[in-house]
């Protein structure tokens, strides 16, 4: 595998007292800051969801998109997962949400006025895990796309695995919306392809983006 060129792999050394902040339920990777501040979304949002109430939505017209990760309880902890599997699950989400970004927002790559920062994350890791391993794909033509039937322990990932994700003020760093989804098995299309995979994620991008807009262009949404 030529490891150095597909991911970039981060050891999280933690100790207890000086990286798990307050908020941090042990149910929780750890991936946001504060998960007491978290509501259960309502019909069409994300499982659960937090946004600042006096926050100026209409201001933001552009939008700095980090790189999804993927955060785990160490390396070993998702081994009878493929790796490349794993890779593909954070490209096809980053891909997806890029995306329909797009069609909505400029993309942009630094902090300038009216620019949103959005960071997501693909997590099955918990806050009182002593090792967390952070995993990120990189460069678009590294990542072979899915193709065919999922592995069986990809499928069971992505029916455990939850997606957190937060918005700030590119500048100010203030905190403008976090959330935290997972798939919901009630009414669920069953996911056993890499196609099922795609059409969810893009879904989901559609669901949340389209949110987003409406937000930001002074609708109720």
């Amino acid at each position: 595998m030529r490891r150095s060129r597909v991911l970039t792999v981060t050891l999280l050394l933690v100790a207890a007292c000086a990286a798990r902040r307050p908020g941090q339920p042990a149910d929780f990777s750890g991936f946001l800051d504060d998960y007491s501040l978290l509501r259960p979304g309502g019909p069409g949002e994300v499982a659960l969801v937090y946004r600042d109430p006096g926050a100026h939505w209409t201001s933001y017209d552009k939008v700095l998109f980090e790189p999804v990760t993927l955060w785990r309880s160490g390396r070993k902890s998702l081994d009878a997962v493929p790796e490349g599997d794993l890779l593909r699950l954070v490209a096809d989400l980053e891909g997806a949400i890029r995306r329909r970004l797009g069609d909505g927002f400029e993309l942009v790559g630094e902090p300038q006025p009216g620019v949103m920062r959005i960071r997501l994350a693909i997590t099955e890791a918990r806050a009182s895990d002593p090792v967390l391993d952070v995993l990120r794909a990189r460069g678009d033509g590294d990542v072979t796309a899915g193709s065919g039937p999922l592995h069986p322990e990809t499928r069971r990932f992505i029916e455990r695995a939850q997606i957190e994700g937060e918005i700030r003020d590119a500048r100010t760093n203030q905190l403008l919306a976090a959330g935290v989804d997972r798939r919901r098995r009630e009414g669920a299309l069953p996911i056993d392809t890499w196609a099922d995979v795609d059409r969810a994620l893009d879904f989901w991008a559609e669901r949340v983006c389209a949110r987003l807009e409406a937000r930001t262009r002074g609708h109720r949404g």
